[in-house]
């Protein structure tokens, strides 16, 4: 459909275009994670009907936007998921390979989509795929032509099958016509009483009342009062359900004084009555005949199938919509805001939090001035009130900013998956600690370390599936990420059972690049930390998925950009552990001020141990680095006012400020004058020019107006490790 097209019907589409990206790549990242779980789980109904239900959605977006090329692709998809759903075929590895692929490919139109391009991706391919695997030519098609119905002792239910005409009213009509756009499952299911049954209404209420729990009846024929009141052998149900045919028909018989039960696929509402017109006129004739004589609507209030299997809820799509009850009433409970416009919240909570911290500053000076001075009382009380206020109002906003990292881990078991399979592994990959909450701009950037730690494990870290054997551990490998909060950090291990790094092989490279010294003597935790350097590569050949010494020197300097670390365990045949600590958000923080030499630098009290008084003749120097005793251990120094190459006062003191910070299981003790206390502040960025300064993570405003800088503690800590190394 062209802009001009759209402009002639009245409906200008562009303005549709966001809410339609949203809700697309919304439900592509269902299709991919569905399939990926289906390959696992075989034969799972209510999954294949979640998946025919994302495919559907999708077609149906797309075809309203006007985009073909989607359209033409995803229909292809929704026939093969509805095959699968029938149980015409099965499940197999060639039909998820070419649906993941539909999903990149789809992926990649959207992008085009995004970007206002022309879709000019081609499909065709795999559509015929798609066409293959439906005419059997692929994928494990089942010999015969028949929907996997469970077995019944009816003869007559071996012959073809006639749909029965219901005599739906408009409303039954539209209930129907809605739960097929929704992807679930129509059903006729025929019902024969026991010869003996004697209250057969009851019987047929039973039968309803188990469909119901599975689905939602629409109507039976006969009625109940016909069945109490007339000699009829059975019953036929018109019903929607995400269960299979075999699992209804389990359900039906498990009721007492029922003989027989066949469950068959009706055909789509629309089609029906082209359907009937196909049959032998006697059979339509009977048909109409009995419904005639005993047409009768089982009142059933509609309501949602009831799904044994506990799937999640998938949420309806923007483009289609369900009947509502009668005085049912809809609750907005989420609503979707553009990033932008919360940054600039965010930025406008940063300089209120600053401004207050200016009113307070005023405040206190003229209280200074003006002790008895009731108007100055009245400031100091209102700027308390309002610092309550802020700090609310701090929370919730910075609320807005923490996303579940989940978001992140799922597009991980595609890329294992898919490793695997190139490497010809077994790997299985465990997520923990999805729900774990971090700041928005943290997950943004976290996603590519986590990347090449993942293909780290894949490529070096699992072992051949005989090498496992042979080793007596299980044939398939298993890669774990978690996330979980660790005090005002977050944590995100990434381990494997593989063989565990190559110290020996790892040193022996470090000694060749002239890295560290022959003779040296480092600890396994010291080697192991050489793989983070530039270049470094243990790897005998260069494949397409590691062994060129970039991805773990990625992996580090992202972290430093965000204020974090890295940190390796690894144990020889037992595998590799790769733990990653994070700040929890990179807006507003609490921070301890340290005055040296007339500066003021601000360092966060998340990082902050506690703080000491050392007199300088305890400070001993160990090699080139000033070291001091803390209780039996050795804790190394820096002083900030060599670091920044800062003036030396005048009159030294006899004793000097240590503040003592850690990240993960290091620590260091920053030499300061002086400590000026706590207070909250705004991170600001440095802009273009001024970033990646060594042990830098930027600058705030204080109240007094100046600016001071804020010390990155996981820069000056991994500046410690290589002057100890050296």
């Amino acid at each position: 459909m062209s802009e001009d097209d759209q402009k002639n019907m009245g409906v200008d589409l562009g303005e549709f275009l966001e809410f339609y990206l949203l809700d697309s790549q919304e439900q592509i990242e269902k299709l991919g994670a569905g399939l990926l779980q289906l390959e696992k789980e075989g034969n799972n109904i209510a999954l294949i009907n979640d998946l025919f239900r994302s495919a559907h959605s999708l077609k149906g977006a797309s075809g309203t936007m006007g985009f073909t090329s989607i359209v033409a692709l995803t229909h292809s998809a929704e026939d093969l998921l509805d095959r699968l759903r029938q149980g015409k075929i099965e499940v197999s590895m060639d039909m998820i390979d070419v649906l993941l692929e539909v999903t990149d490919r789809v992926k990649a139109m959207l992008g085009q989509v995004e970007q206002h391009e022309e879709i000019n991706i081609e499909y065709q391919d795999l559509v015929d795929e798609m066409k293959a695997i439906l005419n059997g030519e692929g994928g494990n098609a089942k010999t015969n032509n028949q929907t996997d119905i469970a077995p019944s002792n009816d003869k007559e239910a071996s012959e073809e099958f006639q749909p029965l005409d219901f005599l739906l009213s408009e409303e039954e009509k539209t209930k129907i016509v809605n739960a097929q756009s929704l992807g679930h499952g129509i059903y006729q299911v025929d019902i024969k009483f026991d010869p003996n049954t004697l209250m057969k209404a009851v019987r047929a209420v039973m039968v309803a009342q188990r469909l119901d729990g599975m689905g939602s009846v629409v109507k039976m024929l006969p009625s109940l009062e016909d069945l109490e009141n007339a000699s009829y052998e059975g019953a036929s149900l018109l019903v929607y359900s995400d269960e299979s045919q075999r699992e209804i028909h389990e359900e039906i018989m498990d009721v007492s004084e029922i003989a027989e039960v066949a469950v068959h696929v009706y055909p789509a509402v629309e089609m029906r009555e082209t359907k009937l017109q196909e049959t032998k006129p006697g059979a339509e004739e009977a048909a109409k005949a009995e419904v005639a004589a005993t047409a009768a609507v089982v009142t059933k209030e509609e309501k949602q199938p009831v799904n044994k299997t506990s799937q999640p809820a998938m949420k309806v799509s923007q483009t289609t919509s369900a009947p509502a009850s009668s005085g049912e009433n809809h609750q907005v409970h989420t609503i979707r805001v553009d990033t932008a416009r919360m940054d600039n919240l965010i930025n406008l909570v940063g300089e209120m939090v600053i401004t207050r911290t200016r009113l307070v500053q005023i405040g206190l000076d003229l209280k200074d001035q003006y002790k008895m001075d009731a108007l100055v009382n009245n400031l100091n009380e209102t700027n308390v009130y309002l610092g309550r206020l802020m700090n609310d109002l701090q929370e919730s906003v910075m609320r807005l900013r923490m996303v579940p990292i989940g978001t992140v881990f799922s597009r991980f078991p595609r890329l294992v998956r898919d490793l695997a399979r190139k490497t010809d592994k077994e790997i299985e990959l465990v997520l923990k600690g999805e729900d774990t909450e971090l700041d928005k701009t943290v997950v943004e950037v976290i996603g590519d370390p986590l990347m090449h730690l993942i293909r780290n494990s894949v490529d070096h870290g699992i072992e051949q599936p005989q090498e496992r054997l042979a080793a007596g551990k299980p044939e398939i490998g298993q890669i774990t990420l978690d996330a979980y909060h660790e005090g005002n950090h977050i944590a995100i291990l990434i381990s494997d059972d593989g063989e565990g790094l190559d110290l020996g092989k790892i040193r022996k490279k470090g000694i060749e690049k002239g890295l560290i010294g022959e003779r040296e003597e480092l600890a396994d935790r010291e080697i192991a930390n050489l793989i983070f350097l530039p270049g470094f590569s243990t790897a005998d050949k260069v494949t397409d998925i590691s062994g060129r010494g970039v991805g773990m020197d990625v992996v580090k300097k992202a972290l430093n950009n965000l204020g974090g670390m890295i940190d390796i365990d690894t144990r020889r045949g037992q595998g590799t552990t790769f733990t990653i600590r994070l700040p929890l958000t990179l807006a507003i923080i609490q921070a301890l001020l340290v005055e040296v030499s007339e500066e003021i630098y601000a360092i966060p009290l998340s990082s902050v141990l506690e703080t000491l008084l050392v007199n300088r003749k305890e400070i001993k120097m160990v090699g080139n680095l000033p070291m001091v005793q803390l209780r039996g251990n050795t804790l190394p120094l820096i002083s900030l006012q060599e670091k920044f190459d800062l003036p030396t006062p005048e009159n030294p003191g006899e004793e000097v400020f240590v503040v003592v910070v850690g990240l993960g299981d290091k620590a260091l003790g920053i030499i300061v004058d002086g400590l000026r206390g706590q207070q909250e502040i705004v991170i600001k960025s440095l802009g273009e020019l001024l970033n990646n300064l060594p042990g830098i993570a930027g600058a705030t405003i204080l109240g007094d107006g100046k600016v001071t800088l804020i010390l990155d503690i996981g820069s000056l800590i991994q500046d410690i490790l290589v002057m100890r190394k050296s």
